[in-house]
């Protein structure tokens, strides 16, 4: 089983470190994925994963740092 470490910032805001065994195995980027972006760039983030983290936010598994909802822009 591969692990990430997982940070929430915020509810808009997740931070995930990936290493080389969880790139390799995660189906969604992991090998066959486009590898044509430059070494370091961000990486595509796997749907699946985003879904899991939120779902252990809302469950209290994980914290969210800054647990305040974005207040919505007013438009004039």
């Amino acid at each position: 089983m591969a692990q990430v470490l997982v940070k929430k910032n915020s509810w808009e805001h997740t931070e995930i470190q990936w290493d080389q065994r969880a790139r390799e195995q995660c189906r969604e980027s992991g090998a066959g994925a486009d590898t044509s972006r430059r070494p370091g760039a961000p990486r595509p983030t796997c749907p699946s994963m985003l879904a899991a983290i939120t779902r252990a936010a809302a469950e209290g598994l994980i914290d969210v740092v800054d647990d305040a909802p974005v207040p919505a822009p007013i438009l004039h």
